[in-house]
């Protein structure tokens, strides 16, 4: 018998491994594909996140730009209207020293029956009302007549202003209206009263922030309290005058400027303002 021959194994086709490798192929390039649209998406998002904080960020710097200008705005205002307040403090402060002056002169004259030199220039309302009290003080020296305050029977207003400051009342920042005098007597609290109120109204910002400084500054700068609680007192009178319709409004010689005549003189200005107002309701 003749030995059987080794069957020949069969070649693959070339036309058989073409659609396995086309198929590779294209998984692979699906996948390149998902991949880069993956990344695309991706890169979208990041791109779309940062555009948002760019954005985010700029609107933040407009408004700290803005509010910058603003506070920038706010410091040259404050830094012209502490100018003003300043120039205005010194201002008050020069009036303060020709009126404090003026009255030493006042009083050296009444003392020594001498005139007083008027080459001052002052344009302060208490200081004008000094003035017209000059004259009246030269007429009663040359008739022999000194008015002594021995005698007086009421505080006079400067007396009482004064008494407030040194006792710390005015510090505390209390109405003049509403505070009590050991100089007052109960049953002359309405003169007291009354003669308050006009003071409020007259006197000005620089005097009532003086005389409402603390008990140890008031002890301190006591002449000075005194001269303005004097040029208040003479304010008074003069404004009354001017109230009640005087042609001449300085203080004549009998005028005293106690609280319980200012007082007097005062409720009657204010009831007739108050029926004024009423008639023109």
């Amino acid at each position: 018998m003749s030995a059987a021959r080794p069957t020949k194994k069969a070649k693959k086709s070339p036309a058989a491994a073409q659609p396995v490798l086309a198929a590779g192929s294209a998984i692979d390039d699906l996948t390149a594909l998902t991949t880069a649209q993956l990344y695309s998406l991706s890169a979208k998002r990041n791109r779309d996140y940062s555009r948002e904080i760019v954005r985010l960020a700029t609107e933040e710097r407009d408004r700290a730009q803005a509010a910058l200008q603003e506070i920038q705005s706010r410091l040259d205002r404050a830094n012209k209207h502490l100018e003003k307040v300043e120039e205005s403090a010194r201002d008050s402060h020069r009036e303060y020293l020709d009126a404090k002056n003026l009255l030493l002169r006042v009083r050296q004259s009444s003392n020594n029956s001498t005139a007083v030199p008027m080459n001052i220039a002052l344009d302060d309302s208490s200081v004008e009302d000094i003035l017209g009290i000059i004259s009246k003080k030269k007429d009663n020296n040359n008739a022999g007549k000194s008015p002594g305050r021995k005698s007086q029977k009421f505080p006079y207003i400067e007396d009482i202003l004064v008494s407030l400051a040194k006792s710390g009342e005015l510090h505390k920042g209390t109405k003049l209206s509403s505070t009590e005098c050991h100089l007052v007597n109960k049953k002359d609290n309405s003169h007291y009263v009354n003669t308050m109120k006009l003071v409020e109204e007259l006197w000005t910002e620089e005097e009532e922030l003086f005389l409402r400084s603390s008990r140890e500054e008031i002890e301190e700068s006591l002449e000075e309290a005194k001269i303005i609680a004097e040029t208040i007192s003479l304010r008074c009178l003069t404004k009354l005058n001017e109230f009640e319709g005087r042609e001449d409004p300085t203080p004549t010689n009998h005028q005293k400027p106690s609280f319980v005549s200012v007082g007097n003189r005062a409720r009657k200005v204010f009831a007739a303002r108050k029926a004024g107002d009423e008639n023109l309701v």
